[in-house]
């Protein structure tokens, strides 16, 4: 699930509104506050900073302030409506202040926060700053951003952001505290803020291995606009897990069309969805087949190292390997003549013209090697309309021959010398979070 973050400006206040002072101890407060005290201290932030002798007297020129905050005459932060963080009741009173270390692009000091009691539930609450500051943290929304966008950009390790932040912002942070302002998703699914569907998609899976064990990304994407949708990371890769996951991104009236590899289960999980048209990758078509072909041609060497050893019994190895190798040169010729004359299909610039081709290799097909007539026979004759829908209309101009879009995302948002190095989840997930909203930018860059 994605942490959103509350929209609230609270910049720059004018001088007579808030008071700044050094990172000294705060004015003594009574005895009952202490007892409720919430310290301002982060607890999960490290800093490391040179502030000797570094005060404020006076104040950047900032938007104003939020109309739901007000400052007192004392320079105390509070808010217009005071409420009960705890109960939400309006009954309230003021209960001294505390103190914050405020740590943003245009300043770094202390400020009064108000703090309030609840005459009905009698617990103590502060002032928030939802959407600058987070609770307890001293650094800004704005600045921790900046590691956010960063990691879109490229792929700078945690303790290069630290130099960034040392550099540009003379901000001397540990490695933890960037890593902590990057994790923004909490749980294995991802859904990106995305332009209306184009109800073409692309699936896939990668696999990725965590600490000795294997887990499993799922990617929908959008082939039109060119954008990922959502990801989901899991434990084992089902159809069920696949149907779930497409189905729930994806409505009845929006499945036009979408691109998947060959692998057994997909064409089932498509179906029950209703998909209109189901593209299988011609790529992964060409793969298999050329797979075999190796394997055909291996096979076809031993069979005549065998048969060559016998005869020849006298003569060296180079002799009989160079017989071999004449042998098969015209096996090699006569498979690769049959080959290409089945990838000509994809040549084809017309869905009748690719049927009307389609009838002239059943009617030769008796001449194909039998090892390729087999294969064919049972993997692409029954089925070899899911590997000419792209040229259909009106599916022509949208949907692809292959599902090489979905696989160079994946492979630009985590390639295979990147996706070894993370030791958790929800690391890995939030860095594919961060990359795949910079993929999504730099398209929308390209698209206007």
């Amino acid at each position: 699930m994605l942490l959103k973050k509350q929209a609230f400006p609270i910049k720059g206040i004018s001088e007579q509104q808030l008071i700044f002072c050094g990172f000294g101890d705060p004015e003594p407060m009574c005895d009952e506050m202490l007892d409720d005290e919430i310290s301002s201290k982060s607890s999960d932030i490290q800093l490391k900073l040179d502030l000797d002798d570094y005060t404020y007297s006076e104040v950047i020129n900032n938007p104003p302030l939020n109309e739901e905050f007000v400052i007192n005459e004392k320079g105390i932060i509070g808010y217009v409506k005071p409420f009960c963080k705890h109960c939400y009741s309006r009954n309230v009173v003021k209960w001294n202040y505390t103190t914050r270390d405020w740590i943003n692009d245009d300043f770094r000091g202390t400020v009064k926060v108000q703090r309030y009691k609840c005459k009905k539930c009698g617990r103590t609450s502060q002032t928030e700053f939802k959407g600058q500051y987070e609770p307890y943290c001293n650094i800004s929304e704005d600045l921790k951003d900046k590691a956010i966008k960063t990691k879109e950009l490229n792929w700078s390790s945690l303790r290069d952001i630290t130099e960034y932040y040392h550099i540009f912002n003379n901000l001397k942070l540990s490695h933890e505290t960037v890593r902590k302002s990057l994790i923004v998703i909490k749980d294995n699914y991802i859904r990106y803020d995305t332009p209306k569907l184009s109800r073409y998609y692309g699936y896939d899976a990668q696999w990725i291995k965590i600490e000795k064990t294997w887990y499993y990304r799922h990617v929908l994407f959008d082939i039109y606009h060119h954008m990922p949708i959502a990801e989901l990371l899991t434990d084992e890769e089902t159809m069920p897990i696949v149907r779930e996951f497409i189905k729930q991104n994806t409505e009845q009236k929006d499945r036009m069309a979408i691109v998947t590899d060959l692998k057994i289960g997909y064409e089932e999980v498509m179906d029950e969805l209703e998909f209109k048209r189901h593209q299988l990758c011609i790529f992964h078509l060409k793969l298999n087949i050329n797979k075999l072909i190796k394997t055909e041609i291996r096979k076809l060497k031993a069979e005549y190292t065998q048969k060559l050893t016998k005869i020849y019994e006298n003569e060296s190895s180079e002799f009989i390997e160079n017989e071999v190798e004449t042998l098969l040169k015209k096996d090699k010729k006569e498979i690769g003549y049959y080959q290409q004359l089945f990838y000509y299909l994809f040549k084809e610039r017309t869905y009748y013209k690719a049927l009307s081709y389609i009838k002239l290799l059943k009617m030769n097909i008796n001449t194909f090697p039998e090892f390729f007539k087999e294969y064919l026979l049972k993997n692409f004759f029954p089925r070899y309309k899911k590997f000419l829908y792209y040229l259909e209309f009106p599916y022509n101009h949208r949907l692809d021959s292959t599902n090489n879009q979905t696989e160079n995302y994946i492979g630009g948002t985590m390639p295979k010398a990147y996706k070894r190095k993370y030791r958790t989840k929800e690391g890995i997930i939030n860095q594919i979070y961060h990359k795949g909203n910079g993929w999504i930018k730099n398209e929308k860059n390209q698209q206007t």
